[in-house]
């Protein structure tokens, strides 16, 4: 408060105070009152209506902060393993369905789950695998997905959780950084695995074991093991590394974050708590068991609560509502591209017949959320945002529209809730300082969210990645204070004067597309190598009525080559899928004639970020898209550009 500003009131204030002690006058008293009101009125006036308005959101939101913390400390003193809590649900549950398959029409009782867990442990216990191992999943979704990273925590053997879009170098590097002694892949997948290691390693294929492959039929082979408990991992607790997953993080090939048993346990038990589900819901789960949304926030209401949890091995938008219907569920996740799938589709009878109240995820835009609820009759929409990794994670518990959670506006509620927003330079993305320290944000300004790191408190700790080098990228010090420590989480977001939170781009070499992370790096790695080539960058473009950002690539051609431009968009085309998943395919291609450099010779990236695939700002050069139907980059004309700038096209 500027109090120069407001001198004239704060000497009439004086002076009120000043007759009160004079004597016992209750003219005076209520004089000074009366000036009291006026002076609150007109310096926190706007203040104290704000707080008053968002005084029931936050009162909730630190109740259920507190219960989390409540029942994280209760689990922290029985200090029991997650597959042993996973125990208990099977004891209370024995008969009834945990895991549906859509694809097989098959279900999996508790204790069916539990047994096949049990096989998978008792057969790698047996070929040597001991704790502190660690074997890598590449499977597709599927029940036996979750069977196998369960039974590789009763013996103590750390799993990685693939992405099984990953080929080549990128599937090497996941493996390897994990430091995996063997892989467990489908039997789809199996060809990809060797074709990516250079050095052979297990590798047990949960099916039918390709012909010359030296993979060990892990389906026969787990016909035979028995179904009861393994032998006791003795040094395993809740404090122990379960698995990892992968994250893009800012830049590079896919970084192996850890994930720890008990913070397994609070994002599990943290949704559950935050969007109301209880043990009679069933939950339709559509996207990759390999993220945490899926992985933990989905199938984790099995493994910790008793769900039943129904899976499908991809999304479809066709098939959507007929599934909910024909499984009885009353759950399920989203990520804003299902949504605007959803809506696109035409009505269908199961629209009105469906039993699902709660939908969570992320991503859902704030033009098609009262769409997306009144169409579809949803009750309770909880948009999460947070990271696998790091310690900055909120929800929206209220239906907020567009919200994707929320900061208590009071100032002398921040120890409770360690979450900040930090300014950013909105030209080169850098986090601003000021004397040394970051700036943070108040309410109506938009930064990047950080987490403060308290190094006893497990929930405010960051962990990070196996890799060191990484983690330490992702700290930054002397950011509110000399000597403290956050978590920079590479997003920025917009914090409104109610307190609430919006999701706006993240910060750094990524984009967002198809509900996926993808590194600009690694697509850059992949073109740059090509000899008619002779630079390459790529980032980041909107495309109005589509979620995140698809990627862009900006490539100057080598003038010496006489480079044939519709055979080089063949050929870079099939260098791509070759050697990326689809979703980090580059969109939109421009071949640059002209291009501007920085002194160390390269594209300038911020410039033809602004550009886009915007013909008219391209300065004649030509922009290609890539049209799925035909699975190739066809040139793109002034006709399809207006097309897309009206939402009329989307077959990317």
């Amino acid at each position: 408060m500027d109090v120069r500003k407001h001198r004239p009131l704060i000497e009439l204030l004086s002076l009120a105070l000043g007759l009160l002690v004079t004597g016992p006058n209750y003219r005076f008293v209520a004089f000074f009152l009366f000036l009291i009101y006026k002076l609150i009125s007109y310096l926190w006036g706007d203040f104290l209506f704000r707080a008053l308005q968002t005084f029931p959101r936050d009162f909730k939101g630190l109740f259920l902060l507190s219960q989390v913390k409540k029942e994280i400390a209760r689990r922290m003193k029985e200090d029991r393993g997650l597959h042993e809590i996973f125990l208990d649900v099977v004891k209370r549950h024995p008969r009834k369905t945990a895991l549906v398959d859509i694809e097989r029409d098959k279900s999996w009782t508790f204790q069916e789950l539990n047994e096949l867990a049990n096989q998978f442990a008792n057969y790698f216990h047996k070929q040597g695998f001991k704790e502190g191992d660690v074997v890598a999943l590449y499977m597709g979704n599927c029940p036996e997905f979750v069977a196998a990273w369960i039974g590789m925590a009763k013996i103590g053997v750390i799993t990685a959780w693939i992405n099984y879009n990953l080929r080549l170098d990128a599937l090497k590097h996941s493996i390897t950084v994990a430091n995996a002694k063997g892989v467990i892949a489908a039997p789809d997948l199996q060809s990809a695995v060797k074709e990516a290691l250079s050095t052979p390693i297990p590798v047990f294929v949960y099916g039918d074991v390709a012909s010359g492959s030296s993979g060990t039929d892990l389906l026969k082979a787990l016909s035979s093991m028995p179904t009861t408990e393994p032998p006791r991992a003795s040094s395993v607790n809740f404090k122990s590394v379960l698995c990892y997953i992968y994250t893009s993080g800012t830049t590079g090939l896919p970084k192996a974050a850890v994930m720890k048993h008990f913070r397994y346990y609070w994002i599990s038990m943290g949704g559950r708590r935050a969007f109301g589900l209880d043990s009679s819901d069933r939950i339709y789960v559509t996207m990759p068991l390999y993220h945490t949304a899926a992985g933990i926030l989905g199938v984790g209401q099995t493994v910790t609560h008793g769900v039943t949890c129904v899976i499908r091995k991809k999304f479809s938008a066709t098939n959507f509502w007929k599934d909910c219907v024909k499984y009885e569920c009353t759950a399920s996740q989203y990520i804003g591209e299902i949504c605007r799938y959803l809506l696109a589709q035409p009505v269908v009878p199961e629209e009105e017949l469906h039993k699902v109240r709660v939908m969570y995820g992320n991503g859902l835009r704030p033009e098609l959320w009262p769409e997306f609820v009144e169409r579809f009759r949803i009750q309770r929409v909880g948009e999460v945002y947070g990271s696998t990794e790091g310690n900055s994670n909120i929800v929206n518990t209220d239906n907020h529209v567009g919200a994707c959670g929320f900061f208590p506006i009071y100032p002398f509620l921040t120890w409770l809730y360690p979450l900040r927003l930090v300014k950013v330079d909105e030209q080169t993305g850098e986090i601003i300082r000021e004397n040394g320290l970051c700036v943070p944000c108040k309410p109506g300004e938009t930064g990047e969210m950080v987490g403060a790191i308290r190094r006893k408190d497990p929930l405010m700790d960051f962990v990070g990645y196996v890799s060191q080098g990484d983690t330490d990228k992702k700290v930054l010090k002397d950011v509110f204070k000399k000597g403290d420590e956050v978590f920079t989480s590479g997003d920025v977001l917009m914090w409104d004067r109610q307190g609430y939170l919006y999701f706006k781009d993240r910060r750094g070499d990524t984009f967002r597309w198809k509900g996926e992370n993808c590194s600009t790096t690694e697509v850059e790695k992949v073109l740059q190598p090509v000899k008619s080539v002779q630079d390459a960058t790529v980032f980041g473009v909107e495309i109005p009525g589509m979620e995140g950002r698809a990627g862009m690539a900006a490539i100057a051609l080598n003038t010496d080559a006489n480079v044939e431009e519709e055979k080089f968009l063949a050929n870079i085309g099939e260098i791509l899928d070759a050697n990326l998943p689809a979703y980090a395919r580059p969109v939109f291609i421009r071949l640059c004639q002209k291009v501007e450099l920085t002194g160390t010779f390269k594209l300038v990236k911020t410039n033809l970020q602004k550009d886009g695939f915007n013909l008219a700002k391209c300065g004649g050069d030509k922009v290609y898209y890539w049209d799925s139907a035909t699975k190739k980059y066809l040139c793109l004309d002034r006709n399809l550009f207006d097309q897309i700038e009206k939402g009329q096209y989307n077959r990317f």
